[in-house]
């Protein structure tokens, strides 16, 4: 084996070794029990299930139509939220930081803006009272007059 050889190998090795030691000194954060959300649309929306893709288009308003074409609109929780973090990562693959990012792109743009932001009583009222209206929620809130739908991969 070469000398250069050695020498990238224990480079790679004390990398290795630097990322494992990070990684083991970050704080651990726990998962929220399942998903930490729920997924709520209009009791008259004839949708049961949504995938997380459908999901994330609709809440990028990159498509206005669930899967069945029934229209759909969005409403976010704010970004400071634990629970809009939690649906950020799990149906965008993105932190809500991101996800601000994306939405800061399209408004400078002229393309779109974001969906509004309600707490989570005004989000299920919203869902409650817009035909079309879709929602995330946190699992324990109460969704009474609402349809919760099954989010799937």
């Amino acid at each position: 084996m070469s000398t250069r050889t050695k020498r990238m190998k224990s480079k790679m090795l004390a990398i290795a070794v630097v990322v494992a030691i990070v990684l083991c000194l970050s704080p651990v954060q726990s998962a929220p029990e399942g998903h930490g959300y729920k997924v709520i649309v209009n009791s008259a929306n004839p949708v049961t299930s949504v995938s997380k893709d459908d999901l994330s288009r609709i809440f990028l308003k990159k498509t206005s139509k669930f899967g069945n074409g029934h229209a759909a609109a969005p409403v976010d929780l704010p970004a400071s939220s634990p629970v809009r973090e939690g649906f950020s990562k799990d149906v965008h693959g993105k932190s809500t930081s991101a996800v601000e990012a994306y939405w800061q792109q399209q408004i400078f743009s002229g393309r779109d803006v974001p969906p509004g932001q309600k707490s989570e009583s005004a989000a299920v009222e919203f869902v409650r009272s817009n035909p079309n209206g879709v929602a995330y929620v946190s699992a324990g809130t109460a969704t009474e007059g609402v349809k919760v739908v099954t989010v799937t991969n």
